[in-house]
């Protein structure tokens, strides 16, 4: 199944934009999950609640009622429990004094089986009558690039499937080194030494990327489960596949090296470029991409920062969810 694009390069743009078009997705009377990151404590580059405010007033006035949904995270961090989490997103400027809505944060699931895994599906997201995914997109040391499907696979999900997610993604060496050294060399955070009887891990720490695992030559690593690529794209194509209603906006600005995760970002990778608006994430992901690249001149920002190109899971996706990563986008 082919989806479009639309593209647009300022906030009155985006708004007027989404005006008409959410009407022919949410109706009067249904709630609507807005869900999106509100930003690690110290990071500056997360959407902020200004923008936000306009997108609740956009869904706000066709007479559906908004409210403004994260997960909390598995790692050490305010944002581990509900309650410290929405402390943070209060600092940031998300409340509901400020945004007019409900902000909530949730670790409620329900379980929903893979092929690869049991994941769990944050319950308030199946519980709305309708999703508008409100995504910042930046870079991601996992999985290359952090758009839609990720603000899916690991944001719509509870804690304990983020974990598993990652750790599904560690290598581990069955036999057959070579010593060429791709995996070290490709290894984003250095974390792969090669010894006499093969490569050993551990050297520092382990994000469950897969990247050694798809690079090695002689195949002599696998994932514990599957690759990372594989596993988010799964998780993000069940939970999106069981969304009553939903709708995508990419934010294509403040395009930093690292995810809103982290305290510290590292720089910005990209100039400011717009929005990215479409009926589905894959379509999302796959005309940001595009759009980046077109505007940027370089083919594949993220593969350059990450060593791992964020194609992987959106084509992954795009299986897992039975639709085309071919998107015509038109720029409004």
């Amino acid at each position: 199944m082919r989806h479009e694009a639309a593209f647009m390069r300022d906030d009155d743009a985006l708004i007027a934009f989404l005006a008409e078009r959410l009407g022919g997705v949410f109706t009067r009377g249904d709630r609507v999950a807005i869900k999106l990151h509100m930003g690690e404590p110290g990071n500056k580059y997360f959407i902020a609640a200004p923008l936000a405010k306009r997108v609740v007033d956009c869904v706000a006035a066709l007479g559906a009622k908004p409210f403004i949904f994260d997960s909390p995270v598995v790692y050490s961090s305010p944002r581990s429990d509900e309650r410290r989490y929405l402390a943070a997103a209060a600092a940031h400027g998300y409340s509901k004094k400020a945004l007019g809505c409900t902000v909530a944060v949730s670790n409620g699931s329900s379980s929903a089986k893979g092929s690869h895994m049991t994941y769990r599906i944050c319950k308030d997201l199946l519980k709305a009558d309708g999703v508008l995914l409100l995504t910042h997109v930046k870079g991601h040391v996992a999985c290359g690039m952090g758009g839609a499907i990720k603000n899916v696979g690991m944001g719509c999900v509870a804690k304990e499937t983020k974990g598993a997610i990652h750790e599904g993604g560690e290598p581990v060496y069955a036999e057959g080194c070579t010593r060429c050294g791709a995996c070290a060399e490709n290894c984003p955070t250095g974390n792969i030494a090669l010894d006499p009887a093969g490569p050993r891990f551990g050297v520092t720490w382990c994000p469950g990327c897969s990247n050694c695992v798809l690079v090695c030559p002689a195949q002599c690593i696998r994932p514990r489960v599957a690759a990372f690529d594989e596993l988010l794209a799964e998780s993000a194509a069940i939970a999106h596949g069981r969304f009553k209603k939903s709708y995508s906006v990419n934010v294509l600005r403040n395009i930093s090296k690292f995810c809103d995760c982290m305290s510290n970002p590292g720089p910005l990778i990209a100039k400011d470029i717009g929005f990215v608006c479409a009926d589905h994430m894959v379509a999302a992901d796959a005309a940001t991409l595009e759009v980046i690249a077109k505007e940027t001149g370089r083919e594949d920002i993220f593969a350059e920062q990450h060593k791992h190109s964020p194609w992987g899971h959106v084509r992954a996706a795009a299986r897992f969810a039975d639709v085309d990563t071919a998107v015509a986008v038109k720029e409004i």
